[in-house]
């Protein structure tokens, strides 16, 4: 077993420094042929009508949201890249990112540091999660209760759509 302190450097520099991991390699050959387009407009109706990796738990952001009111009860991951979630983010989430073009395995130390006690969403700005779930598929592979690893319904477009707190560099400014 890992000494405890070092879960708590690992988890501590990522809520300190937004990093971008890579991931490719979906995992036990989960890869799909091809992957989705991020928008739906040119998409074919097929695609449109199924779910990439259906068996990946959704979570709602009402269902988060009740979560985040419970301090300490939810960690939220951002699997876009490192410039995006500098644009704009839920905030308190951090920044593990879901690179389809380099192993997922390279991300496993930073998600082997996330808390096996709490609820662990991950969201992407993709519509249907395609950059998330994967990420849920891989901590299962590192043996966290799939009760308590989701991936957020709607990722970041319903968070915004609802209003709830954003963090980034591309937020108005309030104004006193």
């Amino acid at each position: 077993m890992k000494p405890q302190w070092l879960a708590r450097f690992l988890v501590g520099a990522l809520v300190l420094m937004p990093v971008g991991l890579s991931s490719h390699s979906l995992p036990n050959g989960s890869q799909q042929s091809s992957p989705p387009a991020k928008t739906g407009n040119n998409a074919s109706a097929s695609t449109k009508d199924e779910l990439p990796f259906p068996q990946v738990p959704r979570i709602t952001a009402e269902q988060v949201m009740s979560l985040m009111k419970e301090k300490g009860k939810v960690v939220l991951v951002d699997t876009d890249d490192a410039i995006t979630y500098e644009a704009e983010h839920i905030q308190g989430a951090i920044n593990i990112t879901y690179d389809p073009s380099v192993a997922l395995r390279s991300a496993d130390d930073m998600l082997n540091a996330l808390p096996g006690d709490k609820m662990i969403v991950f969201y992407c700005n993709c519509p249907h999660e395609e950059d998330s779930a994967p990420m849920v598929m891989e901590m299962w592979e590192l043996n966290y209760d799939r009760a308590n690893v989701k991936a957020l319904q709607g990722g970041l477009a319903r968070w915004e759509q609802l209003g709830y707190p954003l963090a980034g560099t591309d937020l108005p400014k309030k104004s006193n």
